[in-house]
């Protein structure tokens, strides 16, 4: 293998690992934005039981 077939794995590596760490942090937002809806829906359902329970 010559320097410049390494050198060309390299880089490679290099930007499979940046398409990688792209597609996590998007992920993550998107993963993020679901928890938030749920724990939205479990709030609004504890204080619905809240109110019943007042009432």
């Amino acid at each position: 293998m010559s320097d410049h077939d390494v050198q060309l794995l390299a880089e490679g590596a290099a930007i499979g690992m940046y398409i990688m760490l792209i597609l996590q942090l998007l992920y993550w937002n998107l993963d993020d934005r679901r928890d938030r809806k749920v724990e939205r829906a479990a709030r609004a359902l504890l204080d619905e039981a809240r109110a019943k329970a007042d009432a």
